[in-house]
């Protein structure tokens, strides 16, 4: 006797997770008509870690600030932790995402301690904060964080005396005393050797798996990406012109995606 079919119920369908991030067809100019992107997609999941690459003028920039709600654009979608964001972020999205800028945004006359507490900002209001006064377990949540981060003899350093990989991780501790599901880094190891960014992302990637975190970078050097990323983005032109798991972008094919860009800057 044949058995019948086993009808899958619509509670029992499933249910694709939410991205970390989603990008529908955007595009965006600084001056009309001068786009800078142009009609990006990307799907980035919850617990990736992603390198974007790409020219100068890819809009590789342009993209991560506008992931970071610093910047309003004029068509596509972007959603971010599930929430669909145009500009700004909300206060409740905005400690979600963490955001460290190619130049760090560091406050070069306050203390390392001290820069690593602005972190903690979005979760107090009133004029102690204003003030620099920070409850004592934050104080003790900064100097742990600082300690996993080979700073705490540092900590009493103003931010101008430190050296440029110390100087990262201040802002990696000060980004990550907000608590963010999501990171955006943009370029922020460009300025230091090979060996330096190395250690800095390796600091980086460990923490981003202990915590469960999203962490997309921009980052220049494929070596970088090949060792640390899981999944690499090549933009140009403003376009995603290449996606794929990072190991699977070799040197050749770099510079055969690359073309002229990637020889003018081998000369």
């Amino acid at each position: 006797m044949m058995q019948p079919l086993t009808v899958l119920q619509s509670e029992e369908t499933l249910t694709l997770p939410t991205p970390a991030v989603a990008v529908e067809d955007l595009w965006f100019a600084y001056r009309e008509g001068s786009w800078i992107l142009r009609g990006v997609d990307l799907q980035i999941p919850m617990g990736g870690f992603w390198a974007i690459m790409g020219p100068s003028g890819a809009g590789k920039t342009t993209l991560m600030r506008i992931l970071a709600g610093l910047l309003p654009f004029p068509r596509g979608r972007v959603l971010l932790l599930g929430h669909p964001v145009r500009g700004e972020l909300e206060p409740a999205l905005r400690r979600s995402v963490g955001y460290i800028p190619q130049q760090l945004g560091l406050v070069r006359g306050l203390t390392a301690l001290e820069n690593v507490l602005l972190g903690s900002l979005a979760r107090h209001r009133g004029w102690q904060t204003a003030l620099g006064f920070f409850p004592r377990a934050e104080i003790e949540r900064a100097m742990a964080l600082l300690e996993v981060l080979d700073l705490a003899d540092r900590a009493d350093e103003k931010v101008f005396r430190l050296s440029g990989g110390e100087r990262q991780r201040v802002a990696i501790a000060r980004t990550l005393m907000q608590d963010p599901q999501l990171i955006l880094a943009d370029e922020f190891v460009s300025d230091l050797d090979l060996p330096r960014a190395a250690h800095v992302l390796a600091f980086v990637h460990r923490l981003a798996r202990e915590r469960g975190l999203t962490v997309i970078l921009n980052l220049h050097e494929l070596q970088l990406v090949q060792e640390f990323a899981e999944h690499v983005v090549i933009l140009k032109d403003g376009r995603v012109v290449f996606e794929s798991p990072a190991l699977d972008l070799t040197w050749p094919l770099f510079r055969e995606i690359m073309g002229d860009y990637e020889r003018e800057a081998l000369k």
